[in-house]
């Protein structure tokens, strides 16, 4: 699997694979297209497994991203865009391979996936690099109870970044999702990548999380029995938040 991260890098990945290996935190590597970057120990990893599944459907795919990568106006962007795009066409791949229709749809733009008719997509800008790895590559929420408990169900989620997690939710069979974000910059990445999805019909954001009404806090509070907790985030059936 390693050696698929060669279709991204240009020079260095062999050193960068040791050090992965010695778990060094910090590998250099020269990407195609883009130049030399540091990457962290984990994004390393993560893009050989994202490149390799994601070749699977899309040969050309890791290339065809170095180059439009860089042609983007903001360095940063350079980078974190491929990764996610990566990450989404990973994804897609195994779900193909087990019978769901699903799509990509890359532009400097936007990054978009479709499965079974149901949309989501990310403004490049908008975007943790490592979110997308860890809820759609490395399955964050994929256990099997919490995902079976979401279908036509709605959900709160607390602490929901730039909105990878509740668009995950929607794109898995939410009816609706509350998202609350405590830090108004961020919530206005997951407004903007909710109206990238056309999701703002099933995508309801509360921010910052301190105007929210104190009956509403409370409510929140209230429904922690029924949380399902998944590392950091919360994730939660809101059939007790009926009023909210």
């Amino acid at each position: 699997m390693a050696p698929s991260v060669r279709k991204l890098v240009e020079r260095g990945w062999l050193t960068a694979l040791l050090g992965y290996l010695a778990k060094r935190e910090k590998l250099s590597v020269r990407l195609k297209y883009i130049g030399d970057v540091k990457l962290q120990r984990t994004i390393f990893g993560a893009l050989a497994i994202t490149t390799y599944h994601a070749t699977k459907c899309w040969p050309k795919l890791p290339d065809e991203l170095a180059r439009t990568a860089s042609r983007l106006p903001k360095p940063q962007e350079a980078f974190s865009w491929p990764v996610t795009a990566l990450s989404l066409a990973s994804y897609a791949c195994r779900l193909q391979a087990s019978g769901n229709k699903v799509s990509i749809d890359v532009s400097p733009e936007r990054v978009g996936l479709e499965v079974n008719g149901i949309s989501v997509a990310f403004n490049p800008s908008c975007v943790n690099i490592g979110s997308p790895i860890e809820i759609f590559v490395e399955g964050e929420y994929e256990i099997p109870e919490a995902l079976s408990g979401l279908k036509g169900r709605d959900v709160i989620d607390v602490g929901a970044g730039v909105g990878n997690s509740a668009l995950y939710f929607i794109l898995n069979g939410a009816r609706k999702v509350i998202a609350v974000e405590p830090l108004p910059s961020v919530a206005k990445c997951a407004e903007e990548n909710v109206r990238l999805s056309g999701a703002a019909d099933k995508e309801r954001s509360l921010t910052p999380l301190s105007a929210v009404s104190p009956w509403t806090s409370r409510a929140i509070k209230s429904c922690t029995h029924q949380v399902h907790s998944l590392r950091l985030r919360v994730a939660a059936p809101v059939g007790c938040l009926a009023s909210l």
